[in-house]
């Protein structure tokens, strides 16, 4: 790693602060320490800055972080980890079924913690390599889509047939956030008009699945030069 990576610890216990200032070398990782799930919130929806990876217990005395996610109107677009002293399996289960990329049980061994940082960071860089790539293929002027239609056209990309099934749409991109029936074909719809522009469109075939298709053959383009 050669750029600092931000890491947001969510963790009451600040006499923890320590050690985890010992795990992740500061010449390696930014530490940003948030101690309720009210200051999390209120940080990560002011957007000054951006964490690369959240590590977040599941409980606080605030409350519960996937209550959190679930009745706030947040959309949690950053990968995160999850730490808990419940190894439960309803416990385990709750952290995958939210969206948590991994489960750290406490107290957790500080070799592990680190290794598994590394590998997720590694990992969340290469996707956004790949989709970055992806996009850079359609040639669209990002800046006339808003955040959530860029990752609804990447998700269609990061599909080899580029065909998604509704359900899977809403999962991707509102994860744990329960959303009105008609949000997603209000989004889709506003892409298709903003997509028309450029040649793409999104096609629905039938029971729930929507296509990301070329309006004009880039074979049957016409030349210019």
């Amino acid at each position: 790693m050669f750029l600092a990576k931000n890491l947001w610890i969510i963790e009451d216990m600040e006499d923890l602060q320590p050690i985890y200032h010992h795990i992740f070398d500061s010449s390696e990782f930014n530490l940003q320490f948030i101690t309720s799930f009210e200051e999390f919130k209120n940080s990560y929806m002011s957007g000054k800055t951006h964490p690369d990876l959240i590590i977040a217990d599941i409980m606080l005395e605030d409350g519960h972080f996937f209550k959190l996610l679930n009745e706030s109107d947040m959309t949690l677009n950053t990968p995160y980890m999850v730490i808990s002293s419940f190894d439960d399996i309803e416990t385990l289960r709750s952290a995958y079924q939210a969206g948590a990329i991994d489960f750290l049980l406490k107290p957790f061994n500080q070799n592990e913690i680190r290794v598994k940082v590394e590998r997720h960071l590694i990992n969340i860089e290469e996707k956004i390599h790949k989709v970055s790539k992806s996009l850079d293929a359609l040639n669209l002027d990002l800046s006339q889509f808003t955040n959530k239609e860029i990752k609804i056209i990447e998700s269609f990309n990061m599909n080899e047939e580029k065909t998604l099934h509704r359900n899977e749409i809403v999962k991707g991109i509102w994860k744990n956030i329960a959303i009105h029936p008609n949000t997603l074909d209000v989004h889709i719809y506003n892409l298709r008009k903003k997509l028309k522009v450029f040649d793409y469109g999104i096609k629905a075939i039938g029971n729930g699945l929507f296509k990301f298709i070329e309006l004009v053959p880039k074979e049957m383009a016409p030349k210019t030069g």
